[in-house]
């Protein structure tokens, strides 16, 4: 069984480097990328001189110091990458960086036996294929962090499904559907009548032949806007201009199907994307 020693010294680089990053990234330690690469090839060093050690003693009492050993290096890691507030905060931070080497190790292991990837241990995984054990680890972060993203989506969606309501918008017989996002800050209001705010997305959807030349320079009453004006509003930026119209119709239908049928609404256009899956921002005050 051949051992690539370039491999190892990329292995672990990448992996120590990794469970470096991972455990001032869990406890929030700032640790520099700098010194994490400092202790990585701290590590990396001890892991390829730890198989020529030997203590000349009993074979269990080898096992015992060169486990001491190791425990030692890892200590050492934990103390390069950021000097410990406290006594408990730095014990704490060690065995955190010993319990990700057990679930990554184990997810490494378990790519490998995926990939029918054969294997040994003597110190160090070594097996005849000829690509680094790193590259299982990484296919294993990317997969977690795929899986994380995705249950962060559906808690996210969980929490605000109740805030998200499907949107009919009509106006000269075009109609189109969005999705609406009650907002409370939405206070935008005409004649004490709440507005709903759009993106200039939804805009185009609406008014898809819109004469953005005469809405640029001012010429409201081309734009084939109903009812196109400008008022003040406030944001956190401060005050400015909005371009507001008038719909034909607008519902809103909420996970039960209940519809708000309302008529003659009136639309304000966002100067900016919104930060989420919606389409516009709908005011409290078209629920009453």
């Amino acid at each position: 069984m051949e051992v690539y020693i370039e491999y190892v010294v990329l292995d672990n680089l990448i992996i120590n480097y990794v469970l470096l990053s991972l455990t001032s990234y869990s406890l929030k330690l700032n640790a520099k990328k700098s010194l994490c690469v400092v202790s990585s090839v701290f590590g990396t060093v001890c892991a390829i001189l730890f198989p020529f050690i030997n203590f000349n003693f009993e074979t269990h009492i080898n096992i015992l110091l060169l486990f001491l050993c190791k425990m030692l290096v890892g200590l050492i890691m934990v103390l390069i990458i950021k000097k410990p507030k406290n006594f408990q905060g730095f014990i704490v931070a060690f065995f955190l960086l010993l319990t990700y080497t057990f679930i990554l190790g184990g997810m490494c292991y378990g790519m490998m036996c995926l990939f029918n990837v054969q294997t040994t241990f003597s110190g160090i995984i070594m097996f005849g294929f000829e690509i680094p054990v790193s590259l299982f680890l990484l296919l294993g972060l990317c997969y977690l962090k795929v899986l994380f993203t995705l249950i962060k989506t559906v808690k996210h969606k969980a929490n605000f499904s109740k805030f998200y309501y499907d949107v009919k918008l009509s106006v000269n017989n075009r109609t189109t559907y969005v999705t609406g996002f009650l907002d409370s800050g939405n206070q935008v209001k005409i004649n004490d009548g709440a507005v709903v705010v759009i993106n200039y997305k939804t805009l185009l959807k609406l008014y898809p032949n819109l004469n953005v030349a005469n809405l640029v320079v001012g010429k409201l009453s081309e734009t084939g806007l109903k009812n196109a004006g400008m008022i003040n509003v406030s944001t956190a930026d401060g005050n400015c201009k909005m371009l507001t119209f008038t719909l034909d119709e607008l519902q809103i239908i909420d996970d039960d199907n209940k519809v708000i049928n309302l008529k003659d609404t009136k639309i304000g256009l966002a100067k900016t994307n919104f930060y989420g899956k919606f389409d516009c921002l709908l005011s409290p005050e078209l629920f009453v």
